[in-house]
């Protein structure tokens, strides 16, 4: 009995663990960049303009910043499988839907019943769940779901293609609409909110009698650390100039004579990069000081963006190389670095609220980029501007440490 009991123990957390991967597979894969794929079509049946194309990705992105904080508190009330019940089922119900769209204002409110998926059975949701599994390997488990935040968009992209050319667009939804559903029926079957739940304990937890969710601090006292709003300020600053140079960056290179063929190569070699470094940085993280590794990462990201701002085709390879690991590594180690310092009962209020500020930066990158471009001509101001924050979020990052220690520095007694 205590023999099947271990084999449990050991073997739930990373079934959890996979499926985090899978959600996010879909959720991601789905809302995000390979709907793409559609838009020619779009274009010419609609007669839509690529202003009132691209403002449904707007939506969705705004949904996500104004939102997310909500969908943390709601998470934290109820518990993220109810959340990723609820998202996967709009997003099934958006894409069959998408197929009778027949204007743009149907198309916009499809897109934010995307954004509406996303927040609650995306990311934040995943992270929460997994984390609440794990006391060793956090950074392995982690890293391995984030994957799944770059893989969907590598998988459906190319599949969306394959059934627009099989199937036509509205068909080509209503398959599309499956893969949330199956996805419904396989959280409501496997997926456990946590450990306690099942009465097995979180791998590497010597006991299972401490309830893991209550652990950590509540919403209200992290907000009142210096650390809190430090991380804030890093994401948001973090993700206007990863976003704000990535969003831009194929007009550069286009610009700089690629054509767009290989620059769209490019902007692909990035995106497996980064997948693939989410999950390492993750792994390193369990061993390595993660502030420590966060720091590094900065490092890289500045010299990515400066070496774009330096209008030399040499320096393009290893400025997207040096972009794409960084970013994957920051992005992974925002959230343990979160879930490390703040604990688990109040992650989802927590989370939000950083990824709300990382939000807005992604919002407001990839305009005031362009809009430097459109004063200066040129993209080299923008990306040493881009450059020159990341150098300040690299001295910000310094401090997290010594944030962290003086927050859990444990009391003396009297």
């Amino acid at each position: 009995m205590n023999k099947i009991l271990y084999k449990k123990n050991n073997f739930y957390p990373w079934l959890i663990c996979f499926s985090g991967l899978l959600i996010l597979v879909v959720i991601n894969g789905l809302t995000t960049t390979s709907l793409s794929v559609f838009d020619k079509v779009f274009i010419n049946e609609f007669h839509w303009k690529r202003d009132e194309l691209k403002l449904r990705e707007s939506i969705t992105n705004s949904v996500t910043l104004f939102f997310i904080l909500v969908s943390g508190i709601i998470i934290d009330k109820i518990r993220v499988k109810k959340m990723m019940l609820f998202g996967s089922f709009v997003l099934a119900v958006a894409l069959f839907s998408y197929s009778f769209v027949t204007n743009k204002y149907q198309a916009y409110f499809i897109h934010f019943l995307l954004g509406l998926s996303m927040i609650t059975a995306g990311s934040v949701s995943c992270i929460i769940l997994v984390s609440s599994w794990f006391q060793e390997k956090k950074g392995l488990a982690l890293g391995i779901v984030l994957i799944g935040t770059s893989l969907g968009s590598a998988i459906f992209s190319p599949f969306n293609h394959y059934l627009l050319c099989e199937f036509g667009w509205r068909q080509s939804f209503m398959i599309l609409a499956a893969f949330p559903a199956l996805i419904l029926v396989y959280i409501y079957f496997v997926v456990e909110n946590s450990p306690n739940d099942i009465s097995i304990k979180p791998l590497g937890k010597e006991s299972a009698s401490s309830n893991l969710l209550i652990e950590g601090m509540t919403y209200q006292e992290a907000t009142r650390t210096h650390l809190f709003w430090l991380i804030c300020l890093c994401g948001f600053i973090t993700f206007y100039c990863l976003v704000g140079t990535i969003a831009n960056v194929f007009l550069h290179l286009v610009g700089l004579g690629f054509t767009e063929t290989r620059a769209s190569f490019y902007l692909s070699l990035y995106f497996i990069m980064a997948g693939l470094a989410k999950l390492f940085v993750s792994i390193f993280s369990d061993y390595i000081n993660p502030y420590l590794v966060f720091s590094i990462c900065c490092i890289m990201m500045m010299m990515g963006c400066f070496g774009l701002s330096m209008m030399n085709t040499q320096f393009i390879f290893p400025s997207i190389a040096l972009m794409a690991v960084s970013w994957g590594g920051i992005y992974s180690l925002y959230n343990l670095i979160a879930i490390k310092t703040f604990g688990l009962a109040s992650a989802g209020k927590i989370n939000g609220t950083i990824n709300m500020f990382e939000g807005g930066g992604s919002l407001l990158g990839p305009v005031m980029t362009g809009l430097i471009f459109s004063i200066n001509h040129s993209y080299q101001l923008a990306f040493t501007i881009n450059a020159g924050l990341m150098f300040i979020v690299l001295i910000l990052s310094l401090r997290f440490k010594a944030f962290m220690l003086k927050l859990h520095k444990p009391i003396s007694p009297q």
